[in-house]
């Protein structure tokens, strides 16, 4: 994480294998919040572990709180590229949302949060 000291003070507040937080202060206003970035695991049991952490996170109503990162999970299936998807994960992280009281920022313009711009491979049938 990283921050334009001319504009804001910063100071670690929390880091584990999943998430650092770190809380601002704006030198214009004085106003203060915590960013969270967050890097969920990609494995089933990961996940699991990710979710039940993060749902248990105790946030005061008073703090500003924004959460973001690579979660490595789904809302709904029409999120993703291709069919499938695991329904329950998807639950569990959309229970964990609801948990915490977290609002999505819709992402405008593009249906998918990430994209590395590659073409996808062709596939060759090789004899």
């Amino acid at each position: 994480m990283a921050w334009n000291s001319n504009l804001f003070e910063g100071e670690l507040v929390f880091f584990n294998g999943f998430a650092i937080s770190v809380q601002f202060w704006s030198k214009h206003d004085g106003t203060s919040w915590i960013v969270t970035c967050v890097y969920g695991p990609s494995t089933p049991n990961g996940k699991n572990v990710f979710l039940d952490w993060m749902k248990n996170i105790i946030m005061p109503e008073n703090i500003n709180w924004m959460v973001l990162g690579d979660f490595n999970l789904i809302r709904s299936p029409d999120n993703r590229n291709k069919p499938g998807g695991d329904i329950s994960e998807m639950f569990k992280f959309n229970s964990m949302i609801s948990a915490l009281g977290l609002n999505e920022v819709s992402l405008m313009g593009r249906k998918y949060t990430w994209s590395n711009m590659q073409p996808e491979p062709l596939l060759e049938k090789i004899d």
